[in-house]
């Protein structure tokens, strides 16, 4: 990015990895623009960054048309500009058994993490093809490559996020859009209080075992997750490298995440299962 003003759109900053992305690029000298859901973020977040910032209050699973109006409100502050990048970060991860999960807690999934992504891409194209040369960077995570048990929903919306990210990568880049891929496995956020209500929720189901088991493993996942600084800086790498890559796999052991697609299901299975049961390590 050559521009002296750069800009930069970022979805969900109030806490987590948009937060820390937010951090990262305002740092740099960026003008960042973010969204954020509840009116008292947006006062904590302009008493963070007096300057530099313009935040917004919007819902991602808002009609096309909020969409429309959002990207209009970013555009007259860019004053003709155009959008350097856009970061779809905001998202939800609700796990549960997926024959036990509401209809409303699966549709929420799938409108905030994939439709979300589709009616905001639609309404930013034209003001990311004003800035030329722009990027779009899908923040999907290692649940888009690896399906586990009781992260059905969440998998199946960021296996959809990454037929997004390859179908906007072809279709874009004829227009000066460069879309990337990045794919963080655990990290360091509110994820893991959300992980411990699941497991409470679910215990009257058939999976009562199991989920019992399920706080030693969740200790053991929280204190390997990376820093949310560590997947911003490699976010940020995404943004303004002059040769980016197409996706960015940030876990801390991307040779086992690599090597587990060419596994068998049935010794993938095994190995799933004996880590949920918390029978052995691998």
């Amino acid at each position: 990015m050559s521009k002296l003003s750069s800009s930069i759109l970022i979805t969900g900053v109030n806490s987590g990895i948009g937060y820390a992305v937010l951090k990262q690029f305002h740092a740099a000298g960026w003008f960042v623009i973010g969204t954020v859901r509840k009116p008292e973020d947006i006062d904590r977040l302009r008493l963070e960054f007096p300057e530099r910032l313009y935040l917004l209050r919007f819902d991602i699973t808002s009609p096309l048309a909020e969409h429309e109006e959002l990207i209009r409100s970013v555009a007259e502050e860019l004053k003709g500009e155009g959008l350097d990048i856009l970061v779809h970060n905001a998202g939800v991860a609700q796990g549960g058994p997926l024959g036990w999960q509401d209809e409303s807690d699966v549709r929420a999934i799938m409108e905030t993490n994939v439709m979300g992504v589709f009616k905001l891409t639609k309404a930013a194209i034209p003001l990311m093809r004003e800035a030329k040369s722009s990027r779009m960077l899908m923040i999907s995570s290692i649940s888009g490559r690896l399906v586990t048990p009781f992260l059905g929903a969440y998998s199946a919306s960021k296996f959809a996020l990454e037929a997004f990210t390859d179908a906007y990568r072809n279709e874009l880049a004829p227009l000066g859009i460069t879309v990337i891929g990045i794919q963080p496995g655990p990290t360091a956020t509110s994820i893991w209080a959300k992980a411990r209500a699941m497991k409470n929720k679910y215990l009257d189901s058939p999976y009562q075992e199991i989920l019992s088991k399920q706080e030693k493993f969740i200790g053991n996942a929280e204190a390997r997750a990376l820093p949310v600084e560590h997947v911003a800086d490699i976010i940020f790498q995404a943004g303004t490298r002059l040769k980016p890559k197409h996706r960015y796999l940030v876990v801390s052991n991307p040779l086992l995440v690599k090597l587990a697609a060419y596994f068998p299901d049935n010794l993938k299975d095994r190995l799933i299962m004996a880590k949920l049961k918390n029978e052995k390590k691998w």
